[in-house]
């Protein structure tokens, strides 16, 4: 049945009168996606189910949908469930919603929960320009909207594998989110950073060789440090970010350092030099 804006507007003033909160979130997501014509009928239905308290069918199921449909003023074509248990309504929506590591892994993507993650972090980094956890649902990256984002930048599976590594060198001392958004921060910088930001992250994992005021070194000992604190006590995503492009920089640069810089939570995010001092082949 095609529901068209006026009858879901209608549907919602007349017939959604015992129903869950509407979450905001859901409803733009929804309409989001309606208006980029990406939203997907998958056999859901619209269910009506008569309340003891009315006398005409009410909304058990499908709110966000018609609300989603009236902001968007799209009609779209959907099932429609009449004649159902209103008690049925306390069991509608109560599984586990599909996550998107688990679409990804449909499409044969390797290590698909660790790329979720990262993609997601990236993108943060990206658009908010900050290195950190998001907030739970008001993370406003759509399913669709990050498989997107994967596939717009295949670069994000190398990510993963570099960062994977040295994640496991440290001990967990820096999160694997943390380091994919170095790599990727330093490797966008240029055509040719992707394989300085590899042999960077070589570099600081291996450690061999180092003098006393290289940079690496440095880093290295701050990491290892880190890894003796509890997770609370350590440096946040965001210093933590900073401090290793910090690093990059002055051992691209070929710089020696007595000591590393330090940042705070609110420091701008650390440009990558573009100053590639020492010869490399």
């Amino acid at each position: 049945m095609a529901i068209t804006p006026r009858m879901a507007d209608v549907l919602l003033r007349e017939r959604n009168l015992h129903n869950r909160k509407m979450v905001p979130l859901a409803r733009a997501r929804h309409t989001k996606a309606m208006q980029a014509k990406r939203f997907v009928t998958t056999g859901d239905t619209l269910k009506f189910g008569h309340h003891p308290d009315y006398a005409w069918a009410l909304i058990i199921d499908g709110q966000h949908r018609l609300a989603a449909i009236v902001d968007s003023g799209q009609s779209f074509v959907m099932g429609v469930a009449v004649g159902i248990d209103f008690d049925a309504q306390q069991y509608t929506d109560t599984g586990r919603a599909r996550k998107v590591h688990e679409t990804l892994a449909l499409r044969g993507e390797s290590n698909a929960t660790k790329l979720e993650t990262i993609a997601r972090w990236v993108h943060r980094l990206q658009e908010e320009k900050t290195v950190r956890k998001h907030g739970g649902g008001r993370d406003s990256l759509s399913g669709y909207e990050l498989t997107d984002f994967i596939d717009a930048n295949p670069m994000l599976r190398d990510c993963v594998t570099v960062s994977r590594s040295a994640y496991r060198k440290f001990k967990g001392a820096v999160g694997l989110p943390t380091l994919g958004c170095v790599w990727w921060h330093i490797a966008r910088a240029d055509p040719s950073y992707p394989a300085l930001a590899d042999e960077y992250f070589v570099r600081i994992t291996d450690g061999t060789g180092l003098a006393a005021t290289d940079p690496v070194y440095l880093l290295r000992e701050r990491i290892h440090g880190m890894a003796a604190q509890k997770a609370p006590a350590r440096p946040s995503p965001h210093q933590q970010f900073c401090l290793i492009v910090a690093v990059f920089n002055a051992w691209l640069e070929g710089r020696s350092m007595s000591r590393l810089p330090t940042f705070t939570i609110d420091s701008p995010l650390t440009p990558v030099s573009g100053k590639a001092a020492i010869a490399r082949t």
